[in-house]
């Protein structure tokens, strides 16, 4: 009430006053000493009132980020700023008198304010003419200066410019540790904003180890500082959220409404935010109506906040449109357009006609109604959110390109496909030109996160495109040229990255990736501790991964890896078609979310065939849900059973089989569950398999068949590691693992050199030192957790982390896992040898021009499949680490069968048939013996 209150009596005196002023002037005649007189009274009320609402604007006296579910801001304090702009405005245009450090802090409130107005513009411009006024008066230790050097790290967060935003935030915290130390509240303040921007990039891990260490310090502060604590829980919690711990989320979440309740009243703006977060994270949940219930809780106290005006502020109207949201959820539509109706009249009315969040609204309602099928009355809404952005923002500002997309998808509901074309094509280049400049200068944490939100908007083209091709074909090209521009493109400037130091030749490259590489064992060392020993040994794991982000970032932007590599994606499809040969066929397979008005949780699979010299064709199955689920488990359960499979060639290949039939060799570049399946082992109507009648190889991308084959320099050196010395009762030991090596080392022996790691000698530390070799052949156990599997310390690696990389959770067991010795060394920071060695690990292998790596050990070939990114798992490890091929399972394996095929293979190889031949005459030979695919299916060769 109180700022409402100041509201009504501050505005009542200004009008007052320039009545009074008018009038008396006009109908008195006062004279100009008097007149002067009065307006320095009216000024010094002005700069009385000002003060106390300066004061009482700034709460906390810090800038802390809170981090919002929803994304949004309270209009309640951008009115504030407004009218505190407005009254300062007035109060100074004569110009009193002031300190150089008074029109400083000025400055900085200006900037401050129109930061909190939205004004992204005029808050960067006065912000850094503060930072620039304090610095040539040499007031660096003034807080106004540090908090100006953190607000422009806010300010340019929340403008996407995260490089500008992680450079003045570290900025401002180095300087209130330097001046006032890391106890005071200005450095806790930052900190807490350090932590959001980590959380936007992505960088979750980091994030939670600042917010944990956060917490701790300003829960000793309690009693006197509640709302600091409230929004390091609100912060947590949604971290929380973003990593998949919805039950402790919500916790937390609870926590941070019941203290904030003790320091602001059930009617502040920022407590109304934290509920609205609660119930955000409610709907998120599942839990529909305990999400209304606390929607409309906050509804009905916007209402009582102002009895006579409530339903005429923008913040009633913001918590209709999330109510709005939650309807759209639940079915109920009609309800979701009556609360966007209001809440668009009332930004109209109080922001109005053309204010961005005006334009939100619009383009929220429009949708909604193309969703409903009411195409006219969408249009003009849609059409007027994007002329508002269009004049608003930049050309290519993100709620441009989204809004030139919601125009898109009306135009191809209406059936007006021309129109369509024109905003599709502008979106979907924007959204290439997007990756190409935004990649280099991310790590891959924060690369993963990009995408992650740019992806579906390639989806929805990839539907469109197929439901319209066949009128307009040049919708085919187009998709092929994106689906080629941003295939594994995570994957691709993983290991544009390594190739790219590696040739470039430059030993302060070579010397900061090598650094990197050490920062980023030294991360693995710490993973593997427990939370006693890391406290013990005094390790900051934030530090480290901070650190170890900063050189990859570092790497990234000096290195022209990612750039080069993503100019080679843009290569027309016909140099694909030009390079296959004659009886040659490429099947890019395409997994994606089916879109019915919108993206569904049912996916599709879409299959181009590339043949030379012929225009691409394309198939499209619409049971991919099938195709994933129940298809699948009908092929696990008769290859483990080794029954005989009636169906999965009709289920995953006869579609496309009609197209490839004439064909004798297939190149496949999968996604989805075809990254799980041997394609094979799948038999044929007439009754034999596919490896009987087709060379089959698996490729990452179609682009692949372009690259010629590696001339660097590679030592002739076969590495072999088996039968590792588990020293474990629950660990079985794989005996027949050394005869395969010593089969491979008779086979191998006269063509080069050999080093040999067998019993104890197969371990991570001996692993870990190879270079470069020309085959790297590794038999053991393999082990893939899925997420939700997870149990705390597993594999030697701490749950927390397990959880929120895949690349943790795949390995190989080696040697020493049950030694007592080697126990107590895993405990140092400086040894993590402690037999479970991780994908995360594999990354870092160098084999830079390796011809080949046999994973021979069950289920290698497993992972997290991600739609358009392949397995993640030791797959794209040993590829990152420089793999050319790689050969890997999908199933258990039989160690008999195992230890014949690769003594088969590797014979086939010596004898002078090159790798892809000689797997597929070793695997056709167990055939023979065989007969079921569950003897010589379960491996597979990936190569690039």
């Amino acid at each position: 009430m109180f700022f409402r209150l100041i509201k009504l009596t501050f505005s009542t005196f200004i009008v007052f006053v320039f009545c009074f002023s008018f009038s008396a002037s006009a109908q008195f005649g006062i004279g100009n000493a008097l007149k002067k007189r009065a307006e320095e009274l009216v000024k010094d009320k002005l700069k009385e009132k000002t003060e106390e609402k300066r004061d009482s604007y700034d709460t906390l006296s810090f800038n802390y980020a809170i981090a919002f579910l929803d994304k949004t801001e309270s209009f309640e304090n951008q009115q504030k700023g407004e009218r505190l702009v407005k009254t300062a405005n007035f109060m100074l245009r004569d110009g009193d008198p002031q300190t150089e450090l008074e029109a400083a802090r000025d400055i900085y409130d200006f900037g401050r304010l129109n930061y909190n107005n939205g004004n992204d513009f005029m808050a960067e411009a006065n912000l850094k003419i503060a930072k620039l006024k304090y610095e040539q008066l040499s007031a660096t230790s003034e807080p106004n200066y540090l908090k100006s050097i953190g607000l422009l790290g806010l300010l340019y967060d929340d403008m996407g410019r995260y490089n500008k935003a992680e450079e003045f935030t570290l900025t401002a915290l180095d300087g209130w540790e330097e001046i006032q130390g890391k106890e005071s509240v200005g450095y806790l303040a930052e900190l807490n904003n350090y932590a959001v921007l980590l959380m936007n990039l992505g960088n979750y891990l980091e994030a939670e180890s600042i917010i944990q260490k956060l917490g701790g310090k300003l829960k000793t502060d309690l009693e006197n500082e509640k709302l600091p604590y409230a929004i390091f829980l609100n912060n947590h919690a949604i971290l929380n959220q973003y990593m998949g711990r919805k039950d402790k989320a919500l916790d937390l979440m609870e926590q941070c409404v019941e203290i904030a309740k003790e320091s602001l009243t059930d009617k502040n703006s920022t407590y109304l935010q934290f509920l609205t977060n609660k119930a955000i994270l409610e709907q998120e949940n599942g839990d529909l109506e305990s999400a209304e219930n606390t929607f409309q809780n906050v509804l009905d106290l916007q209402e009582s906040r102002f009895k006579l005006n409530a339903k005429n502020d923008p913040d009633y109207a913001h918590m209709k449109s999330n109510i709005a949201a939650l309807y759209v959820e639940k079915g109920e539509l009609d309800k979701a357009e009556e609360a966007l109706i209001l809440a668009l009249e009332i930004y109209k009315d109080e922001l109005g006609a053309e204010h961005l969040t005006t334009a939100g609204t619009q383009a929220d309602l429009g949708n909604l109604y193309r969703y409903l099928g009411e195409l006219d009355k969408a249009e003009p809404l849609l059409q007027s959110a994007l002329y508002t952005r269009e004049r608003k923002l930049s050309k290519t500002h993100p709620k441009v390109i989204k809004s030139q997309e919601d125009m898109a998808l009306w135009f191809w509901a209406k059936g007006q496909i021309k129109q369509a074309n024109n905003y599709f094509g502008k979106v979907m280049d924007t959204s290439l030109e997007f990756v190409k400049d935004y990649f280099p200068a991310l790590s891959e944490a924060e690369k993963t996160k990009y995408w992650e939100q740019l992806k579906p908007r390639f989806f929805r083209y990839y539907n469109y495109a197929l439901e319209n091709y066949y009128e307009y074909p040049e919708l085919l090209d187009n998709l092929i040229k994106y689906r080629l521009a941003t295939k594994g493109i995570l994957l691709t400037a993983s290991t544009a990255l390594r190739n790219s130091i590696y040739n470039q030749n430059d030993p302060e490259l070579e010397k900061l990736y090598e650094q990197w590489l050490d920062q980023k064992q030294q991360l693995t060392n710490a993973y593997t501790l427990s939370d006693e020993e890391i406290d013990e040994q005094s390790i900051n794991i934030d530090s480290l991964q901070n650190v170890a982000n900063q050189t990859e970032k570092e790497l990234s932007l000096k290195s022209d890896a990612f750039s080069t590599v993503y100019k080679d994606r843009n290569t027309d499809y016909k140099t694909i078609l030009e390079r296959l040969e004659n009886g040659q066929v490429l099947v890019e397979v395409i997994q994606y979310p089916i879109f019915d008005k919108k993206l569904t949780s049912n996916n599709a699979y879409a299959y181009i065939i590339f043949k030379k010299d012929e225009r691409p064709e394309i198939l499209v199955n619409e049971d991919g849900d099938l195709l994933e689920n129940r298809y699948y488990a009908y092929y696990n359960n008769v290859i483990n059973q080794k029954m005989e499979d009636q169906y999965s060639f009709a289920q995953y290949w006869e579609l496309v089989n009609k197209e490839t039939s004439d064909a004798n060799r297939i190149y496949i570049s999968p996604d989805g569950i075809y990254n799980q399946i041997n394609m094979n082992t799948l038999k044929q109507n007439n009754g034999r398999y596919l490896i009987q009648d087709y060379d089959i190889r698996y490729i990452g991308h179609p682009n692949d068949i372009l690259v010629e084959k590696s001339t660097g320099k590679t030592k002739s050196t076969a590495f072999l590691m088996g039968d590792p010395d588990f020293n474990s009762a629950s660990i079985a030991q794989l005996p027949g693992t050394r005869q395969e090596i010593e089969n491979i080392s008779k086979y191998l022996s006269n063509q080069m050199k050999m080093e040999k790691y067998l019993n104890k000698e197969a371990n991570e530390s001996n692993l870990k030192k190879v270079k470069s070799p020309k085959y790297l052949h590794l038999a053991s156990h393999g082990y893939f957790l899925q997420d939700e599997k997870a149990s705390n310390n597993l594999f030697g690696v701490q749950l927390q982390y397990i959880r929120q990389n895949p690349l943790l959770r795949s390995g190989l067991i080696l040697s020493g896992i049950g030694d007592d010795e080697n126990s107590e060394a895993s405990q140092s920071f400086n040894q993590s040898d402690n037999g479970f060695f991780s994908a995360y690990e594999a990354i870092n292998l160098n084999l830079n021009n390796t011809e080949m790596v046999v994973l021979s050990a069950c289920e290698t070939g497993k992972g997290d499949v991600k739609a358009g990114e392949g397995v993640y798992g030791l797959q794209r490890a040993f590829i990152v680490a420089g793999a050319q091929s790689l050969v890997m399972s999908l199933w258990k394996v039989d160690d008999a069968a195992t230890q014949k095929l690769m003594s088969s293979f590797y014979k086939e190889n010596v004898n002078g048939k090159a790798i892809p031949d000689a797997f597929r005459t070793a695997q056709l030979a167990m055939l023979n013996e065989y007969k079921h695919p569950y003897y010589w299916g379960a491996f597979i060769m990936f190569s690039k």
